[in-house]
């Protein structure tokens, strides 16, 4: 298993400025839809190579994202050489169980290849640029169900995200309200953004906060 940081649970693309785009960087399907279609653009004047994998994701109590080796997506093609400016379209195939009671997770990752394109496949290939995107698989009528609860480990306090619903959700410029019997105050602290898979929960230290609280509720914008 590969653990990726919560900075990454959106999409990550490389500090360099990547010579390639990918759109959409997400998108779910339904089990009846089967596949989706991405495209990829050689934004550059010369030739390059590229290679695409896939996935699952799981989300970890500690909000990194947990990647695991899937046969439920199938790609094609998985790998390509693209001429100057050339755009091309990428199918993804969903393989897996047709009854889901929860939305399925995926990452499909697309890489330029630092190569020389005339070379034989196996042989100079170096990961350049990455565009790790998002891909759902969700059953019909599916819906989040965002709980928090505020916790003591004994060091200190703790929020506890339960993504009850059959369905991710992003929390994205959210606020905290935290309340006591007596009172009540929102949380000035920075909060992450967070893609909160289906039937997953995470905990985020609180700081800076009394051991009055005993009440959570998310505020979005």
């Amino acid at each position: 298993m590969k653990m990726i940081s919560i900075l990454c649970l959106l999409f990550y693309i490389g500090v360099v400025k990547a010579n390639f785009n990918i759109s959409p960087l997400s998108q779910s399907i339904t089990v009846k839809e089967k596949s989706a279609s991405y495209t990829i653009e050689n934004l550059t004047d010369r030739k390059a190579a590229y290679q695409i994998h896939v996935a699952k994701r799981l989300l970890a109590p500690a909000g990194e994202e947990v990647r695991e080796p899937t046969k439920e997506l199938r790609v094609f093609p998985s790998k390509i050489i693209l001429e100057p400016n050339q755009k091309k379209r990428i199918k993804v195939i969903y393989l897996g169980k047709k009854k889901l009671a929860l939305e399925k997770s995926f990452r499909v990752v697309f890489m330029q290849l630092d190569r020389n394109v005339t070379e034989n496949d196996d042989e100079g290939i170096n990961a350049k640029f990455n565009f790790h995107t998002a891909f759902y698989v969700t059953p019909k009528n599916a819906q989040a169900d965002i709980q928090a609860t505020i916790e003591n480990d004994g060091k200190g306090m703790i929020l506890a995200l339960k993504n009850q619903g059959n369905k991710h959700m992003i929390l994205q410029d959210w606020q905290l309200k935290l309340s006591s019997d007596q009172s009540s105050v929102v949380y000035d602290q920075p909060l992450p953004d967070i893609n909160l898979l289906a039937d997953t929960q995470i905990f985020l230290p609180l700081t800076r906060i009394g051991r009055q609280y005993h009440q959570a509720e998310i505020i979005l914008d």
